[in-house]
């Protein structure tokens, strides 16, 4: 109920097409704001500064040919940039004279301003700092009021204006004042013009950009809807990412993981229900005889005999070691088994493993032997460590050829014990290696146990070997035999009362995790 709920919930929200349309339109729009903003609110301000540089500009080359060609350069001026140009020179009276003068437009405020208030502005001028006065008006009803902006004005349609003054000296000392007159704000026509032209651009972007952002949201979305729909049948272990549109590389990569976990999930699948079936197969054999010989002596009073009852023991016995191994493998897939460091002598270990199942096995006629290089110390968990001798030389015992023969070989190299246990049985398939550390995997895939086994030996020697950070790993012949083997650091005897009671694995970086030679390093045989 929670899991319908919860997918429903997830409809609701915005799916990347709309995401994708909406962002890129949220974006045009922002652009177009922006425009339009430069365009109401900044336009005259832009246009006013770049009129006002090009008055800079201008005045700065009349005033550079005073002395030569100023007849044709404020021609020029007045002609190319339509400014109205007026330069005068002042008398020892302080009195205008002119020098040359173009008018070319009928609302020149210069023309139509008195000389008394040139003089006003030419004096601005002149005790200005760069010598330059610029001053704002309307083009018809000019007043001159300084910089309080109390103009008059007789037309507001009309454009604003500015006279730029400059007090300067020619050569010789003699006072110039040079004035120049233009228009400073475009006129409405203009402006309407440009935002007719800038509305109709600004439709035509956010049509185009519809367009686009459609293109590339389907183009987009499209793999990750493949994924979402072949994701759905993961449920049942399965996932086609043939029928993923290739897009671009992380929806590539994400149909790539999911193909492998499909892939592992079926495997899982696939192993928890063998593992179900051997599991039950392992239960029903006891159980049946237990059942049986039970039945058999409570109705047939003469076969109520010491063997039957032994027969009765033996088999609870195997049922409990079975769910006691059940147990522990899921204690330790669970993270809740935590091991006893502890130094001991390694080869000592060995001899009491050798010792204890010689009582078991040789009266079946096999022979278990040990070869060692001499008594090694190492700081593990003893009774772990003594766990896997035993699975390992069970599982061999179950395994070895006709001559019985089993061998246990403890070699040193470079401060690195390594201990094997090798048997002379049919071996194991190159392609099977790294499959027979799982739970009840069967190498010839028929089940059944080894002598005294459960099925999960490997399994457990496997975690408690990666808990301690041990390298491990199987080589194996075919009609040869396997060779099953472990790898410790070895410490020095006398560290055996000064080294610390730690509950945590030897530094990985002296005994790297499980890491195989010639053979791969999950690679081994059921027990």
């Amino acid at each position: 109920m929670n899991d319908a709920k919860q997918i429903k919930k997830s409809k609701t929200g915005m799916s990347i097409k709309s995401k994708i349309l909406a962002y890129m339109l949220l974006f045009v729009i922002i652009i177009l704001l922006l425009i339009w903003f430069f365009q109401i609110f900044l336009f005259d301000y832009i246009y006013s500064s770049v009129v006002i540089s090009k008055l800079t500009r201008e005045a700065e080359m009349v005033e550079n040919h005073l002395d030569d060609g100023l007849d044709r350069i404020v021609s020029s001026i007045g002609l190319d940039e339509g400014m109205c140009v007026t330069v005068y020179k002042l008398t020892d009276t302080n009195q205008f004279t002119s020098l040359v003068n173009i008018h070319v437009s009928s609302g020149c405020l210069l023309h139509s301003t008195t000389s008394d208030t040139l003089s006003s502005l030419y004096a601005n001028a002149k005790a200005s700092e760069d010598g330059v006065y610029i001053y704002r008006a309307k083009m018809t009803g000019f007043s001159f009021a300084s910089q309080s902006g109390d103009d008059e004005l007789s037309d507001s349609s009309l454009p604003d204006s500015v006279i730029y003054t400059v007090a300067t000296t020619s050569k010789d000392g003699t006072e110039i004042a040079i004035f120049l007159n233009c228009q400073i704000t475009p006129d409405e026509a203009s402006v309407q013009s440009l935002t007719t032209t800038l509305m109709i651009i600004s439709l035509i972007t956010i049509a185009c950009v519809l367009v686009v952002a459609i293109i590339i949201a389907n183009h987009v979305a499209r793999p990750i809807t493949d994924v979402n729909r072949e994701a759905k049948s993961l449920a049942n272990y399965t996932y086609d990412g043939n029928k993923v549109h290739r897009g671009y590389r992380e929806i590539n990569e994400l149909n790539e993981t999911l193909s492998h976990a499909a892939v592992e999930l079926s495997k899982a699948d696939m192993t928890q229900k063998e593992l179900i079936a051997n599991v039950s197969h392992d239960l029903r054999t006891p159980l049946t005889l237990i059942g049986g010989y039970a039945e058999m002596m409570r109705d047939i009073p003469s076969e109520n005999k010491p063997e039957n009852l032994q027969i009765i023991i033996d088999e609870t016995k195997r049922l409990s070691t079975l769910v006691s191994d059940l147990l522990e493998v899921s204690q330790f897939r669970t993270g809740r088994r935590t091991l006893a460091f502890e130094p001991f002598n390694l080869t000592e270990a060995l001899r009491e493993t050798i010792n204890r199942v010689m009582h078991l096995y040789e009266p079946e006629g096999y022979i278990i032997r040990l070869e060692v290089e001499g008594d090694v110390w190492v700081n593990a968990d003893r009774t772990r460590i003594l766990q896997v001798l035993y699975n390992l030389v069970g599982n061999a015992v179950s395994f070895t050829g006709d001559d019985r023969t089993v061998t246990i070989r403890q070699t040193i190299n470079d401060g690195v014990v390594r201990v094997s246990v090798i048997d002379t049985g049919e071996g194991i398939a190159k392609e099977d290696l790294p499959l027979v550390w799982d739970r009840y995997y069967k190498v010839d895939k028929v089940h059944r146990r080894g002598v005294g086994g459960t099925g999960l030996g490997l399994s457990i020697v496997r975690e408690i070997l990666t808990l301690h950070g041990a390298r491990f790993g199987v080589s194996s012949e075919l009609h040869v035999g396997s060779d099953f083997w472990f790898e410790l650091a070895t410490i020095p005897p006398a560290s055996m009362q000064s080294a610390p009671d730690s509950a945590s694995p030897p530094d990985s970086e002296n005994t790297p995790a499980r890491v195989g030679e010639d053979t791969n390093p999950d690679e081994g045989k059921e027990t």
